[in-house]
């Protein structure tokens, strides 16, 4: 373990770097995630609205996702990763300065074009100052070890600032200093992040130059079934993770009755919780091997979610919420890292293209749905949701996703 540490600490400079500005990321999302329903909420918006706002968010993201990809070869995957983090911070200071439902929509079409941006990019990125697959799993778990941390500071930061201030004004002041965390996360990444290895950027230029000449001959080759089945794969976990993950902070404050203080500090907690997992993923998978440590983190996950679904003391069920925010980020790095892995390097931008169509779609419809359910104030039933979602997902992973994986 004590050699595993170590090794964190010698990873690329480029990687270095890469998670020391993950950190002002993690703080502007953790302010944004925290209050942005609350927000909504305060501005006379039900919870089906909500649901119905975010899933065109999601939808979007899905619409752009493959286009963005393909683009990341002629641009560059640094410059559209910049360009899409002060999107997300145009998207916050709108939704903080409108109060109508028409200019909501427009903030969540800037947050949305901008998180294609990120989640189109940023993995790819990553793995570009790594040199083997082992850096590349560490990387990876550790960007959201970071992320995820400094998410629960922004979580906490957002949960106070409302203290009295009446009318949602304190939502307001959360969301306007997301927006300049964003911008200057979005500055300092344009300085410090070294450039893409001029080899991958050659190869993606001339991958470019033949999809041109190909394609008025109608000979583009599809995506292999490999992809394929990867997609479909990471449609089911987006939807099953976003049935509960959409609305959080809405299922804890009226699930057990708290002020958004209170809440913001369960979440924070959850964050370092969070972190730890992300920690710890890469050695769960080299000591035990990606499979069984897959298949474990499903089986918990599958119980966890389970159990919240039963009424239980607030002690027992905080517990548990912990836990299983931990679970969730193992499992979802784990399976994320592990597919990106398995690709070649020309194949990555189209799969982070499909992956984000994919699970946009499994996200929105799981979303929406989940609006639904709170509309009826169930804050019980999205749990169990959850879980049968996941069994489904994990049958699909043993059957098709495991044999392509060895």
């Amino acid at each position: 373990m004590s050699d595993y540490l170590k090794d964190l600490l010698r990873l690329p400079v480029g990687v270095r770097r890469f998670l020391m500005t993950e950190a002002l990321y993690g703080i502007g999302i953790g302010l944004y995630a925290l209050v942005l329903n609350l927000h909504l909420l305060s501005k006379g918006l039900k919870e089906d609205q909500i649901g119905a706002l975010v899933s065109v968010g999601i939808l979007i993201m899905g619409v752009l996702a493959i286009p963005v990809s393909l683009l990341a070869n002629r641009l560059g995957r640094k410059k559209l990763l910049i360009i899409g983090v002060l999107f997300v911070a145009a998207g916050n200071i709108l939704y903080a300065i409108s109060g109508e439902i028409v200019y909501f929509y427009v903030a969540q079409v800037l947050v949305s074009i901008g998180l294609t941006l990120v989640e189109t990019t940023e993995v790819q990125l990553l793995f570009n100052y790594c040199s083997s697959r082992k850096e590349e799993m560490r990387a990876f778990s550790l960007m959201f070890a970071v992320f995820t941390a400094f998410t629960g500071v922004g979580t906490l930061i957002a949960g106070y600032l409302p203290s009295g201030a009446g009318d949602g004004e304190g939502y307001r002041t959360a969301l306007l200093l997301a927006g300049l965390v964003l911008v200057i996360h979005g500055v300092i990444r344009g300085l410090l992040l070294p450039a893409e290895s001029s080899v991958i950027l050659k190869e993606n230029s001339h991958e470019t130059i033949r999809t041109r000449e190909i394609l008025p001959r109608l000979k583009l080759k599809l995506p292999s079934s490999k992809l394929w089945l990867f997609s479909v794969f990471m449609a089911l976990l987006g939807g099953a993770l976003a049935i509960t993950g959409s609305f959080l902070n809405v299922i804890v404050k009226y699930r057990l009755d708290w002020l958004d203080d209170n809440v913001s500090l369960l979440l924070a907690v959850a964050g370092i919780v969070l972190f730890v997992c992300s920690l710890l993923t890469p050695y769960m998978m080299e000591r035990f091997g990606q499979h069984y440590a897959i298949i474990f983190v499903f089986l918990i996950n599958i119980v966890l979610f389970t159990a919240l679904f039963w009424l239980m003391p607030v002690w027992m069920f905080t517990i548990l919420f912990l836990i299983r925010g931990g679970a969730a980020t193992m499992l979802s790095n784990l399976v994320d890292s592990q597919l990106m892995s398995a690709l070649k390097e020309r194949e990555r931008n189209l799969f982070a293209g499909m992956r984000s169509v994919f699970r946009s779609v499994g996200s929105s419809i799981a979303t929406f749905y989940a609006g639904l359910i709170l509309t009826g104030a169930d804050y019980q039933m999205p749990f169990l949701v959850t879980a049968v979602v996941l069994g489904i997902g994990l049958i699909y992973y043993m059957r098709w996703v495991r044999p392509l994986l060895d």
